[in-house]
């Protein structure tokens, strides 16, 4: 557990790393002076003065940030963020943005490309003409087992293939469940494969469906794979698809919130995100990869939304202030720090629920 803590801790902070390097480089292309690139939040632990920039190694390693001249305040010097044009403030809040947007596209066209595995949907979609390859593999492999459930109480674990319950084949998930709610509280035999040899466990199903009334998440696991040429197509669908998935859980996410006080089904955060990536790094790299890149484009997303303390918010000030709809300095820095205690109590909220779930 703890070397997947640490993997995941250098994972998301090398995606934040990612974003703030894309705001470092279009304030240089833009001429605004970048004051300080830190790895990590403070406090400092060493620094070196570079040309132009001071960059640091700060104690967290929850990611990085970099510090503009005139990015708070009324500098109006000509290095400053502040004296820049509309155009020039666009391109340098949302270049964080573009950069974790990228990153996913790039992975998940290598993945699309390579194998694609079932994380994003149990079915690699098509988009008209563009399809995966056909596979006439449909056997399940048990993803996770749920603490407690009648499957861990048999000794099933994750990384076998699903067989066969009670002889009869399941090819996927949804008929897995289906077939388990029908025969609540019976006996039955699971039949799991490893190595090459199969083996049956005798399983007392539960009772209570939401539970888990056998307590398996089982997929095809099955890599899907489109021709070389229509991996990149394939890829913007499929990033389409996840876009509008994040802006509805993130939605879903605070109407919850404020009608029922709870984290809805599907969202996690970093506990929830660590107890997946353990799972995940068992099946191979590129079940890691398309976590990753699903991390990023959720970085990305996020980020975007018009929310103070994050870049969509910021820019939506550059806009007001094109528009003549003047926020003072104290305005805008009150709003970002009301916006930012939101989002930090969002996250202890969403750990808070992780360690419900994930502690049962």
């Amino acid at each position: 557990m703890i070397l997947t803590i640490i993997l995941v801790v250098f994972a998301f902070s090398l995606l934040v790393i990612i974003h703030e390097l894309g705001h470092f480089i279009a304030a240089r292309r833009a001429g605004v002076k970048v004051e300080e690139f830190g790895i990590g939040f403070p406090p400092k632990l060493f620094g070196w003065q570079g040309k132009k920039t001071l960059y640091t190694i700060n104690l967290l390693p929850l990611g990085g940030f970099v510090r503009l001249r005139g990015e708070v305040g009324s500098d109006k010097a000509k290095d400053s963020f502040a004296a820049q044009s509309t155009w020039v403030k666009t391109k340098i809040l949302l270049a964080g943005v573009t950069m974790n947007i990228g990153l996913a596209y790039a992975i998940i066209t290598l993945l699309c490309a390579t194998g694609l595995p079932p994380v994003y949907f149990e079915t690699a979609p098509s988009f008209g003409p563009i399809a995966p390859i056909k596979s006439d593999d449909p056997s399940l492999t048990v993803f996770q087992v749920a603490k407690g459930s009648p499957a861990e109480k048999a000794g099933i674990t994750a990384g076998k293939v699903l067989v066969a319950i009670d002889g009869q084949k399941l090819d996927s998930n949804e008929q897995l469940r289906a077939f388990t709610k029908d025969h609540k509280g019976d006996e039955v035999t699971v039949t799991l494969r490893e190595d090459g040899r199969d083996k049956d466990y005798r399983v007392t199903l539960g009772q209570d469906e939401k539970a888990g009334v056998l307590g398996v998440a089982a997929f095809n696991m099955k890599l899907a794979r489109y021709p070389w040429y229509q991996a990149p197509i394939a890829a913007v669908g499929i990033m389409a698809k996840l876009v509008v998935a994040t802006i509805g859980a993130f939605g879903g996410l605070i109407v919850s919130l404020f009608t029922q006080a709870k984290v809805t089904d599907g969202v996690t955060g970093p506990i929830g995100i660590t107890m997946i990536f353990g799972e995940v790094m068992k099946f191979g790299w590129q079940y890691v990869l398309a976590l990753m890149a699903s991390i990023s484009l959720s970085l990305g997303v996020i980020n975007a939304l018009p929310i103070p303390a994050l870049d969509g918010g910021r820019w939506l000030l550059v806009l007001l202030n094109r528009r003549n709809i003047r926020v003072s300095h104290r305005v805008e820095n009150a709003l970002h720090l009301v916006g930012f205690v939101a989002l930090i109590g969002l996250m202890i909220f969403v750990a808070l629920s992780d360690i419900s779930r994930f502690g049962k």
